[in-house]
């Protein structure tokens, strides 16, 4: 039955950075039952529960015993056998289970412009090569870099992302078929005269999610772009209708060191202070990037607020290291020490959607900066990884009784992770994609054996070149926004 699996014989990584085990991991109905030490047998192997085997009968069943079925008779939480469930055990000896990684700020559509401006500065990036392109985006492109990204997601061991993108129902939509988590934020550009009716539709799409329009695993937030691209009333606007829904905010927020003197200059105001002014900072909040905050800016952050970084993106732009690496390790005088999860930004500008990607070169840009080998450890780098949990609210994040059971099963026997003498270290430095087995998903299976196991009905590669074609064959629009 989905939902139910045993995992067995494996380490786990908790949220803290702990590692616990040999442990066997008892799933049912997509939630962690219980997480026990696995108990050797008279072979020496762990667990006295053949591998592949399936423990257990169908609820309701009346005929039998399914075939290759055990039956758990002294488990009185199994009961009688019309009450039992079925469970697959998986055999994770040599492995190591956390908890699946969180994408805290993406633009998945963006997977089709992966490759599609290279080498350029940030206004041209922007005002030549994707906003342009973007202006022509159907809603089937949209699906389809949808599907493209969640795959990519998948495979890199990612269980929920947060998105921020227009046409965000055909995000939602596939997020809900792939059985992902998903905060979206409905991006709304403020500089327009139609953005009132861009900020009514959006409330309508995220009052539908909210009350599970797409399932109970996708959700959605408010999504004012940027300071630079919504004027003081929009922000103010987006503040209040958030309120009013009951949501937080996801906006970009000081991506370079220009947009906060561009700030300065047009409006006497930091990007922050603006954001303070409107009332942004006093909700849930998403940072997408701030890494350009300034010193007497921290006092204004609220509890809380989250900041998403994308580090590969920085680097391609080139838009310097920013303050947030030194504020990182001081706090704020109000919040105490920031709050700072990982995102990849989109494919456009990052190519790869692997937060674990982000997360090194985060960790190794901050030593470099800050000419410390010692700060931005291993347990540091790997709580960023899981501070998207906490802003997702969706009971995961960790690997103990009563947690959602989204999980990654990484296998380290590769010639780039071996030999293996801390487990945190291989999967920060060393990991990748490809030592990603296994991902469940509310105990489902989205990824196993090392194969994605989702939208199989479609061949995304050929649907995604066909975007492409179409996509190059009607050249570039007209941007509706100017960087």
């Amino acid at each position: 039955m989905p939902g139910n699996v045993l995992l067995l014989n494996g380490r786990i990584l908790r949220r803290d950075g702990t590692i616990q085990g040999p442990c066997d991991i008892l799933v049912e109905s997509g939630v962690i039952k219980s997480v026990t030490p696995s108990v050797p047998s008279a072979s020496g192997a762990t667990s006295g529960v053949t591998p592949g085997t399936i423990i257990g009968v169908i609820p309701g069943a009346t005929s039998g015993i399914t075939p290759g079925v055990t039956l758990l008779q002294n488990d009185p939480g199994i009961g009688t056998q019309a009450h039992a469930r079925t469970i697959e055990a998986v055999d994770c000896q040599g492995c190591l289970v956390s908890p699946g990684l969180v994408n805290l700020h993406t633009h998945s559509p963006m997977a089709i412009f992966r490759g599609i401006a290279e080498d350029v500065n940030v206004e041209d990036w922007f005002n030549v090569r994707i906003w342009p392109f973007e202006s022509s985006l159907t809603p089937e492109d949209i699906r389809i870099g949808s599907m493209l990204a969640i795959s990519e997601m998948l495979d890199c061991g990612v269980t929920a992302f947060f998105d921020h993108y227009f046409l965000s129902e055909e995000i939602a939509g596939v997020a809900m078929e792939a059985g992902m988590r998903a905060d979206i934020a409905p991006t709304i550009f403020g500089m327009g005269p139609r953005w009132q009716e861009s900020l009514d539709e959006a409330s309508l799409l995220i009052e539908r999610a909210n009350q599970g329009a797409y399932g109970n695993r996708v959700r959605m937030r408010m999504g004012p772009h940027a300071p630079y691209t919504c004027t003081q009333d929009v922000l103010e606007a987006c503040a209040k209708r958030a309120g009013e829904l009951g949501v937080g905010v996801h906006i970009h927020v000081s991506e370079t060191e220009k947009q906060v003197h561009d700030s300065i200059a047009q409006y006497g105001k930091t990007p922050f202070e603006r954001l303070h002014e409107a009332g942004l900072l006093d909700i849930p909040c998403i940072i997408a990037h701030g890494i350009w905050i300034l010193e007497q800016e921290l006092e204004l952050l609220g509890p809380d607020l989250v900041f998403a970084v994308a580090p590969k993106t920085y680097l391609k732009l080139a838009s310097g290291f920013g303050n947030l690496y030194r504020f990182q390790l001081s706090g704020g005088p109000a919040s105490g020490m920031l709050q700072v999860g990982i995102g990849t930004d989109g494919a456009a500008s990052s190519n790869t959607l692997n937060p674990l990607e982000q997360a090194r070169l985060y960790g190794l840009l901050a030593k470099n900066y800050l000419a410390d080998a010692t700060v931005y450890g291993l347990k540091m780098v790997w709580n960023m990884l899981m501070e998207g949990h906490s802003a997702l609210g969706q009971n995961t994040g960790d690997i103990a009784s009563g947690f959602e059971a989204d999980l990654v099963v990484w296998d380290f026997r590769t010639p780039h992770t071996w030999p293996v003498y801390d487990p945190l270290a291989a999967l920060i430095y060393s990991a990748g994609a490809g030592n990603v087995r296994d991902v469940l998903i509310g105990g489902e299976f989205k990824k196993k054996a090392g194969k994605v196991r989702v939208f199989e009905d479609t061949c995304v590669f050929d649907e995604a070149e066909r975007v492409k074609s179409r996509l190059l064959a009607r050249g570039a629009g007209r941007a509706r926004v100017k960087y």
